[in-house]
This record gives structure tokens, C-alpha cells and sequence, in this order.
């Protein structure tokens, strides 16, 4: 499982950076808690959308204690990039994006 915490406090955004096999289900999980707790509220919903040059199959993301849950994989190689979108209870929305590179192992 690889795990992203967001930081409300940040100045400078940078796609996080993840790789993983081809054909392989990775859980990926998001956690807006800290964000969450800074605007005294919590996540309401969350959406996740391929984004980039390699499309990836994403599974709808579930949210509990505003931490996002969901699986990634790609049958190709290749940079990937999902978007995922924390909307508060508030109205707010807040946006995270992780860039996923995806290898074949077999190819050397």
C-alpha cells in the first residue's frame, strides 16, 4: 500500500512521484485528515481521474476518517497521472496528484 499524506502548510506543490509493475493492483491511499482538521471539517467525497499520458484504471475510491482508498493499474508501460479530489463538508475542494510510473519488469 503506498500512502500520501497531504500538508495544508505547503508553499510548493509537486506531483508525488510512485512507480509500480505492469498488470499489478497497487492500493493507493490519500490522507486529507491534516487538511481536514486544519479547516475544522472533514471530506465529504472524494473523486479520482486518470490524467497524463497513460491512461490508468482506477477502482471508485471509498473515503473514511478523510483518508481516500483506491487501487491503480496499467496493462502498458509508461508515466501515468491521477488526479484526486477531496471535496470538505464545507463546499471546499482540495486537489492531490500523484504521478505513477508503471514498468515492465521482464524488459531490461
Amino acid at each position: 500500500m503506498k500512502r500520501i499524506l497531504i500538508n495544508p502548510n505547503r508553499q510548493h506543490f509537486r506531483p508525488r512521484l510512485m512507480s509500480q509493475a505492469i498488470r499489478s493492483d497497487i492500493p493507493y491511499q490519500v490522507d486529507f485528515s491534516l487538511s481536514a482538521s486544519d479547516r475544522s471539517t472533514t471530506v465529504s467525497t472524494i473523486t479520482a481521474e486518470s490524467k497524463g499520458p497513460r491512461t490508468l484504471t482506477l477502482t471508485t475510491p471509498t473515503v473514511s476518517s478523510s483518508v481516500a482508498t483506491f487501487y491503480a493499474t496499467s496493462d502498458w508501460a509508461g508515466q501515468g497521472e491521477v488526479q484526486v479530489k477531496a471535496t470538505y463538508a464545507d463546499g471546499k475542494t482540495e486537489n492531490a496528484f500523484i504521478r505513477i510510473e508503471v514498468y515492465n519488469p521482464t524488459i531490461r
